[in-house]
């Protein structure tokens, strides 16, 4: 034993901590202190946590990924894609594809409203698809048809390139076109090409004319020209599915309604005509008349701001007796005056479906009460009525010193309220309110 610990004991020499050769004692450590000591150098930190990275998974994009990436990028070159990738898929293609697309290429490929959503709320952002039946991609394909069709040259000549492609467009959105509304139309080109090859337009609006010249002012730029309506009655005539047409601010006169009824004598299916805002008189009225006549299913009619007076108003009463179809009728800011609209009131007492009328702004003074309050007696259907802006409150003389009667009124006015075929038997200005072929 004495052999072994001499052995296992340390030469002097090798011990640092002898001085001089003499061997110094070894001090016996704490045995806490040197587990905690070699704890300590053991145990690793823990590693810094970032929350915020932690909850983000960044992935390499997969195969599938990165081919329908390149399947979007030459999206053009592929055919009947719809047959070959699933739905998922093809709604991630969707997804990528570059919404500056040729028009007439997406027109014919993409029926995705995803699509068709971006797109028409990054070009109209104003676009409100609730006007347009509810779909984007009809609603992207009207609104930039009508931009087209406004921003077409005055001097515009068959053959130009800006018309092919014009027609190139019309060509590739005809099965999604089905109003237009064309706030102004430069050129007096004939529009045939967009009635023949849209079968589903059935309403449109147009306004021929700049808008906005400026000092280049000229009155050739304005309004519509003969051409324009034998044009347009051509279109009306073949077209088999227009139901609304609206011609406003087109300074149309009697002569060109002239024109225009040889088209809307063939449209038995319009049911609304919009002609406010234009220079119609009395002979015109007297031609549209014929537009409320058992034949036709007119429903609204708009002749607002023109030049109609007492002859036009009575033209308008004597068909408007027999119509079973027209629910608005709008004279406002005319000049029916008291004749024309007691002729009117008597035929009103007859008819049976007008709901609305609006005959404001007509020069009406309180002649016409007693007809107006016979009419109301005896009409249950109109339920609203618009008189506003008449001198109702100037009475003349006369009726101040007959007591107001009707008997007074009609004596002022030259009707007898009580007998229609007095009023029947009345003309004006050489035109017999029975006979509109006259």
């Amino acid at each position: 034993q004495a052999k072994r610990g001499t052995e296992g004991a340390p030469s002097p020499a090798a011990d640092p901590r002898t001085a001089g050769g003499a061997l110094e004692p070894r001090r016996p450590a704490a045995v806490g202190q040197g587990r905690g000591a070699k704890g300590a150098m053991m145990k690793p930190k823990p590693p810094i946590r970032f929350r915020a990275l932690e909850k983000v998974k960044v992935r390499p994009r997969s195969l599938v990924q990165i081919c329908l990436q390149r399947v979007a990028e030459n999206f053009l070159s592929y055919d009947n894609l719809h047959l070959k990738l699933g739905k998922k898929q093809l709604e991630d293609v969707y997804a990528m594809l570059d919404l500056d697309m040729p028009l007439a290429e997406a027109a014919m490929r993409i029926n995705d409203e995803n699509y068709w959503k971006r797109r028409t709320q990054a070009k109209h952002r104003n676009a409100q698809v609730e006007k347009h039946g509810m779909s984007w991609k009809q609603t992207f394909l009207e609104l930039e048809l009508q931009q087209a069709l406004e921003q077409v040259p005055i001097t515009v000549e068959y053959g130009n390139p800006e018309l092919e492609a014009l027609k190139q467009q019309v060509s590739a959105s005809r099965l999604h076109i089905f109003q237009l509304s064309i706030s102004q139309f430069p050129s007096h080109l004939d529009l045939s090409f967009l009635f023949d090859a849209l079968p589903a337009l059935c309403s449109i609006s147009i306004t021929y004319g700049n808008r906005r010249l400026g000092m280049d002012y000229e009155r050739a730029m304005f309004g519509m020209k003969i051409s324009d309506a034998q044009y347009l009655a051509r279109d009306i005539r073949v077209s088999q599915t227009l139901v609304s047409l609206s011609l406003p601010c087109n300074m149309i006169d009697d002569e060109l309604v002239k024109v225009l009824m040889g088209g809307l004598s063939y449209g038995h299916m319009l049911t609304h005509l919009d002609l406010s805002h234009n220079k119609i008189g009395d002979r015109g009225a007297r031609r549209l008349a014929s537009l409320l006549d058992p034949d036709y299913c007119l429903q609204s009619l708009d002749l607002s701001d023109n030049q109609i007076h007492a002859n036009g108003c009575m033209h308008l009463g004597a068909h408007l007796a027999e119509n079973v179809t027209c629910q608005v009728l709008n004279l406002r800011l005319n000049r029916c005056e008291d004749n024309g609209v007691s002729h009117l009131f008597q035929d009103m007492c007859v008819n049976k479906c007008l709901q609305r009328l609006n005959i404001s702004c007509n020069d009406l003074t309180v002649r016409c009460l007693p007809y107006l309050n016979a009419m109301l007696a005896e009409n249950n259907v109109l339920a609203e009525l618009d008189i506003s802006a008449n001198p109702l409150h100037q009475a003349d003389e006369e009726t101040l010193q007959g007591g107001g009667d009707a008997a007074a009124a009609g004596a002022s006015t030259g009707l007898d309220a009580t007998n229609p075929a007095a009023i029947a038997d009345a003309g004006g200005e050489g035109l017999d309110a029975t006979n509109p072929a006259s």
